[in-house]
This record gives C-alpha cells, sequence and structure tokens, in this order.
C-alpha cells in the first residue's frame, strides 16, 4: 500500500487540474488556504471533491466547488430519509404498540389468544432513558449494530433494557385481569412486510434489542477460557462458547449459526484487553419477540400454555378489525419520532434509516418498503432538488448506486428549516467535538459545538485484500459561523485509498477541517 501511496504522490501535479474543479465565491483566504492545504495532500491526488455552502437566511451561495455534480453520498442520504418520515408523521408522532385479548376472559383466563401488534417501534424500550429521550454512543464508542464492522470500541446502548417494554407490557396485561392465556400468542407484523435489506439486513415491524443478540466476551488469564455474556437471554437462543484467552496476537472472534437457534462463538481475546462486544442477527424477529414476550408473560405471573419456541403463528390472527379498543389489553408508548430521527443520525444508524421509508410506504397505503422511495422523491420534488442530480435507492445510502450533488443537500437543508419539523433534522445531527459520530472530532478547536454534522461513510476493499478504496467521505450540515451567521454546507470526497481504518477517520478530520475554517471564517 505504501508504493500506492508514493506513485499517487509522483503523479499529483498532473492530476490536480484534471480532478479538481476551481472554487468560486467570495471565499476568504483563510478558507482558500485550508482547502488547498487539505486537497493537495498525496492521498487525494485522484479523488473527486464536490462543496456548496450557503446562507441559510437566503440561500445564497457562498462556496462552490463543483456543487452540482452527482456524487456517491453514503449515509448523508439519511437526512433526505428523516426529512420524509417527519414531514407525513411530525416530530411528536409516538410509536403506539398495542396487546389484544381475541376471545372472553372468565375467571382471570383468557379463552382466546393474545396478540401484541408490532408498531415500527425500533427501539420499543432498549434505548428509552428516564427523561424520556433516547440513548445514543459517542465515538469512539461504536453503536452495538455496528459491533460487526471491523471498528473497535462496540458498546450496549446505555441505560438499557432489551426486554423493559416486553415486561411492561406482560405486567399490564396481567392487570387487565388477564392471569392464564389458554390460546397462543401471537406477534401481528401486518404493518408492512419484513423488508430484507443485501446489505443492511432485516427491517421487521417487531424490534427486540434491535433484532440482535449482543455477545460480550472478557478476557481472562492467558490459556484460561474467556467469559461469555450476552442480552436478550430466551430460550429463543442458545449461546455456545469456545473463545480462549492469549497473551498476544488473538484470532479474531467469529459468529456462527450450526443450527437454528444455537450461536457458536469461537476465536481468542488478548489477555488485559477490554471486553469485545459482537452481535448475531436474528433471522426471524416475530418468532424471537413471541418467545421473549411468553417468557415476560410468565415472570409477570400471566400462565401461558403455548410452547415458547417455534415460529410466529401468523396464520392464526384474526381480521384487524376484530382487534379493537375494547379488546386491547395493554400499551406501549414510545418517545416522540423526533427522539428516532435523532439515534439515526447520530449514530447513523442504517436499519433505523430503512424502517423510516418504512413508515413512508405505510403513509402510501402501501406495506412495501420500497414504495417509501416514491414517498421521499415526492418531499425532494417539493424541496426543487432534480432528479438530474438525486437518485434514491433506499433509506440509509447503503447502495453505491445512490447518488446526491452538494448543491441539492444545501437546498433541501436551507428549506427545511421552514418547515415545523426542520429542527428536528439539525439538532438530530452529530455536533463537533461534542457527540454522536463527531464526538472525537475537532475537540479543543474554536468550532467545537457550532457545527452540527451528518457524514457519510463507503469503503470496500477489492479483492484479496490488496487494495482499500473510500468510495465516499461525505459531510453535510449546519454552522453557526463565528459572526454568529447560520450556514448550510455539503463536502463530498469519492474515491481515496486507504490502508487501515485509521485512514478515512483521516478523511473525516480533513472534511471536518475544512468546515471548521469555514466556521471561523464567515
Amino acid at each position: 500500500m505504501a508504493v500506492t501511496f508514493v506513485s499517487l504522490a509522483v503523479a499529483y501535479g498532473e492530476a490536480q487540474a484534471d480532478t479538481l474543479a476551481p472554487v468560486t465565491g467570495d471565499v476568504p483566504a483563510s478558507v482558500s488556504a485550508q482547502i488547498e492545504t487539505i486537497q493537495s495532500k498525496p492521498a487525494y491526488a485522484h479523488t473527486s471533491w464536490g462543496m456548496r455552502v450557503a446562507d441559510l437566511a437566503t440561500g445564497a451561495v457562498l462556496i462552490d466547488q463543483g456543487g452540482d455534480r452527482s456524487l456517491t453520498p453514503g449515509s448523508i442520504m439519511k437526512v433526505y430519509s428523516s426529512a420524509t418520515v417527519l414531514d407525513l408523521y411530525g416530530p411528536d408522532y409516538r410509536f403506539h404498540t398495542l396487546v389484544y385479548r381475541a376471545g372472553a376472559v372468565s375467571g382471570g383466563v383468557l379463552d382466546g389468544d393474545l396478540v401484541l401488534v408490532a408498531s415500527g417501534d425500533f427501539s420499543f424500550g432498549l434505548r428509552e432513558q428516564p427523561d424520556g429521550t433516547l440513548g445514543f454512543n459517542n465515538f469512539p464508542e461504536i453503536d452495538h449494530n455496528y459491533a460487526d464492522t471491523g471498528f473497535a470500541g462496540g458498546a450496549l446502548v446505555k441505560g438499557s433494557d432489551p426486554l423493559a417494554a416486553l415486561d411492561d407490557l406482560a405486567k399490564a396485561v396481567h392487570a387487565s385481569g388477564i392471569a392464564e392465556v389458554r390460546g397462543d400468542v401471537i406477534i401481528d407484523t401486518r404493518l408492512f412486510d419484513t423488508y430484507r435489506d443485501p446489505t443492511d439486513g432485516i427491517i421487521s415491524p417487531i424490534w427486540l434489542n434491535e433484532n440482535v443478540i449482543d455477545i460480550v466476551t472478557t478476557a481472562a488469564s492467558a490459556g484460561q477460557p474467556a467469559t461469555i455474556d450476552w442480552r436478550p437471554k430466551t430460550a429463543a437462543t442458545k449461546v455456545v462458547a469456545e473463545v480462549m484467552t492469549v497473551a498476544e496476537n488473538p484470532k479474531p472472534i467469529r459468529i456462527e449459526t450450526p443450527a437454528p437457534g444455537e450461536v457458536r462463538v469461537t476465536g481468542e481475546i488478548a489477555a488485559g484487553s477490554p471486553p469485545t462486544l459482537n452481535i448475531w442477527h436474528v433471522p426471524d424477529p416475530a418468532a424471537f419477540a413471541r418467545t421473549a414476550f411468553i417468557e415476560a408473560l410468565r415472570r409477570a405471573d400471566v400462565k401461558v400454555e403455548a410452547n415458547p419456541l417455534g415460529r410466529n403463528p401468523a396464520d392464526k390472527l384474526p381480521d384487524s378489525a376484530a382487534l379493537s379498543a375494547g379488546t386491547k389489553v395493554a400499551e406501549h408508548v414510545s418517545p416522540p419520532l423526533s427522539e428516532y430521527v435523532k439515534v439515526v443520525l447520530k449514530v447513523s444508524y442504517n436499519r433505523g434509516a430503512h424502517l423510516l421509508l418504512c413508515l413512508a410506504a405505510v403513509k402510501a397505503g402501501s406495506r412495501d418498503c420500497e414504495a417509501g422511495i416514491g414517498k421521499e422523491l415526492e418531499l425532494l420534488d417539493r424541496l426543487g432538488v432534480s432528479r438530474q442530480s438525486t437518485y434514491v435507492f433506499d433509506g440509509a445510502g447503503s447502495d453505491d448506486h445512490a447518488k446526491t450533488a452538494p448543491a441539492d443537500q444545501t437546498t433541501v437543508l436551507t428549506r427545511i428549516v421552514k418547515e415545523p419539523w426542520g429542527g428536528s433534522i439539525r439538532h438530530g445531527m452529530a455536533i463537533l467535538g461534542v457527540d454522536g459520530t463527531q464526538a472525537a472530532n475537532g475537540v479543543g478547536t474554536p468550532a467545537a459545538g457550532h457545527i452540527q454534522i451528518k457524514d457519510g461513510t463507503r469503503i470496500t476493499m477489492a479483492p484479496g485484500d490488496y487494495q482499500g478504496v473510500i468510495i465516499a467521505k461525505t459531510q453535510v450540515g449546519y454552522i453557526e459561523a463565528k459572526s454568529g451567521r447560520d450556514l448550510a454546507f455539503a463536502i463530498f470526497l469519492n474515491t481515496a485509498p486507504f490502508a487501515s481504518i485509521g485512514d478515512f477517520i483521516a478523511a473525516d478530520h480533513d472534511i471536518a477541517a475544512i468546515a471548521a475554517a469555514i466556521q471561523q471564517a464567515y
């Protein structure tokens, strides 16, 4: 890889003229100098850049560098999907997960089934904090959903209990007068059809621990088996551990599924190292939730005759019209939708962003999540984004066919501040040097705390792991300038080499350094 960097440095002089558009606008000298310093680095010799900065009050373009170019965006597409669901539902919308009885109750005995109707609440108690907000991790801690990406620092959501909502519902069922269920327990997932994203996994109407098993490995003394713990613990999943503690050079921890419901953890961990988090994606969320709900009912002293294991008996579901207010026995109400958007933006939660388009599809009268793309395009049309430069393939920006332009992003960011839900986008973004994905970026600089950022990253390795490519490293958001002026900005970098995780973290720092220079200069 070092040879590649040298060759890029030698070729830089020629590549600069061919690939870099000129920076236009009334650009302060300090900003011009910072842009030139960063873009002239050898690693960016063959990189495509796009940039636009606009005044938030007037929309006037202050800085432009190929701002109309349609480039690969990565996770900044979450701005569009977040805007779509907020526009359709409103920031104060709350998820109501209801439990109904399908049968009569006599003497505390339900002669029929108990039905939990999934609402699309991806937290479902997991992230709920005492103050009514949803919790999230700040870099260098990595959200548990990304504990299988190769980043070190995967962490559980703080102050969380993955079974909290189910336990509360079970207690409410008992309080309603039901002490025994003679029929079955069923999870109703008819809100939308479960979507299987080829990159990010399953998006279901029902979520329990965001449909992953968190597996924590703790080192012992060298030569001794490591300690394994996991959550949530249910009869649906058996975890078998074969991880040894070694003095150095540990083999990677691997998660395998040798049989349905069995998770096998193998590998090594170095003595003295911090605990390691890995995750296993649940293949059948409805069956997983059903098992956990039956167990929660039993903890709440509700006798359930049905076998907690096996498939979710969706074929037994009554007509939705039969599930009425008169048969409701329990309800879980979530924090507001704005908190969910905040989690999606702060930690760049891919499956959460896909869910937003599933919810948009529901508003379109469809159970097909891909119908949500049509609702997103309708909003972008209304906001003045051209379909000639922006192409939407999913809610998260995980499909590298997706494209958008810096000009499109700043157009949206400028215009949504006039919408009643626009503040939920701005205040949901990570803050430079403070929280989310940007907590460790720009710390201690004058710009820290004054730039709200949604970042995007798309990387890949060539076959054989011989070459790594940063397909996209992007940042968009809002700048509270030193003068008090409010700005919208978008900075895109496409196609650069990387040899380690540190290389694209460095690219993120470089882009933030340009934004910080802008913050100080205006």
